[in-house]
């Protein structure tokens, strides 16, 4: 069988959106004759890993490039499924010589996908092109590298901010100063949550102050490191950080009760607290929810995150194209990827928007300039001069399940903060 024949059989396990089929329009005259006529026409296999809304977004970019370019044909795919599921897909992929010629995906999969031997290595085509590194956000740089070697076009970024719903904290009468969340302390949070909690006869919460989402920003507030400088081992547990940011959480749910319990009756079922307004905080509002707060009653508006006993940090996050190092198309990608995270973040933006773009010339003017529930998006660009990465090691995915794993275990009150860390940093140093 075929390479091609191949590709496409693995292409066929994945839900399709479609774009080979709608974007084969040629482009205006104007358009046509600036493509890039010495390069030789090319097919570019495309997956991308996205809710549905989101691709409908992101794939603007192709849309366009298409238009422009039609010579070259882009077969484009989305995968709505788990991203471990997606990973797993793509590392299969290399192994059988079936990949994509240009893969979206978040950054946390450049470490695995580069240690599966599967990405090329952009370094030398960003030397070549007039695409430079300082146009792009130092993190964002930094994730998609590994040993000094840049596998990633950041498409977009996004840092964990907090919502607040103003028109129910003003009814519970609170009342807010101008830019009080550049200085508001993890004691401000508190008060100003029992403010506007409300509990039935049961003791159920009926009025949640927050559900806080956020696990490595709290450990950064009391001063825990995950890792250490090597990365090669945990560490939370050997600091008092660790086991505090756990009791905080606790504390928040179970002492404070400003936080709904995981189960019972604190969560009615079928109900979507911060949709219905009865929810005064919303714990982890990235920029993805643009789209989803359009249908929104009220009007939220973008917060910093509380100050704790140590500096704050905003956890950063980032999405990225890469390339198969075995593509056979290897000008036509980079070329499709160079306008992707250049040009192309313009039409994302136009087409509604899915996160912050990752090229600056775009994200400083026209993501900013795009009215979204007047949200004061600034917040954002201000957050990431303090944002942290999460610590992105080869066993990413088994990392993360274990925390999610201990953390429910002391939401659910089976063991105790201090136990919670330690059983943390016993069973990610199993994995290192």
């Amino acid at each position: 069988m075929s390479r091609r024949a191949t590709r496409r059989s693995v292409l066929a396990m994945a839900t399709s959106g479609g774009l080979s089929a709608a974007c084969e329009v040629g482009s205006p005259a104007a358009q046509t004759q600036q493509a890039a006529t010495t390069k030789a026409p090319a097919t570019i296999v495309y997956w991308c890993n996205l809710y549905q809304a989101g691709w409908e977004k992101v794939r603007a970019a192709a849309t366009e490039y298409q238009n422009r370019f039609p010579q070259h044909k882009i077969e484009a795919t989305n995968d709505p499924g788990a991203e471990v599921d997606y990973g797993a897909k793509m590392i299969t992929a290399f192994a059988g010589g079936a990949a994509p010629d240009v893969i979206w995906t978040t950054s946390r999969r450049i470490v695995p996908f580069q240690g599966a031997g599967g990405l090329a290595d952009l370094t030398p085509l960003y030397t070549a092109s007039k695409i430079k590194t300082d146009q792009y956000y130092p993190l964002a740089i930094d994730e998609q590298s590994v040993n000094g070697k840049l596998y990633g076009m950041n498409q977009g970024w996004g840092v964990g901010l907090l919502a607040i719903n103003r028109p129910l904290l003003e009814k519970a009468g609170v009342t807010l100063k101008p830019d009080f969340d550049k200085t508001w302390t993890h004691q401000d949070f508190l008060d100003l949550l029992k403010r506007v909690v409300k509990q039935d006869a049961q003791g159920n919460l009926e009025t949640w102050g927050v559900d806080y989402t956020e696990t490595w920003p709290l450990w950064w507030d009391f001063g825990a490191e995950f890792l250490d400088k090597e990365r090669k081992k945990c560490v939370v547990n050997q600091t008092p950080g660790g086991a505090q940011a756990l009791q905080f959480w606790s504390d928040l749910t179970h002492t404070q009760r400003v936080q709904p319990r995981r189960t019972g009756g604190d969560r009615p079922q079928g109900v979507d607290m911060w949709r219905s307004g009865r929810q005064a905080v919303f714990g982890n509002a990235g920029p993805y929810i643009l789209a989803q707060w359009e249908t929104l009653e009220f009007q939220p508006e973008l917060v910093l995150r509380p100050l704790g006993p140590r500096p704050r940090a905003h956890r950063w996050y980032t999405d990225c194209y890469a390339m198969w190092n075995a593509t056979k198309v290897k000008d036509a990608a980079w070329d499709f990827m160079a306008f992707a995270g250049t040009e192309g973040m313009r039409f994302v933006e136009q087409a509604g928007g899915f996160d912050i773009p990752g090229y600056k010339p775009i994200a400083e003017t026209v993501f900013l300039q795009r009215n979204v529930l007047n949200l004061n998006k600034q917040r954002w660009l201000d957050a990431a001069k303090e944002a942290r990465q999460q610590p992105l090691v080869k066993p990413w995915d088994e990392m993360n399940g274990v925390v999610s794993r201990q953390r429910g275990d002391l939401l659910d009150q089976k063991i105790s903060p201090r136990d919670a860390a330690a059983n943390i940093e016993r069973e990610v140093n199993a994995l290192l």
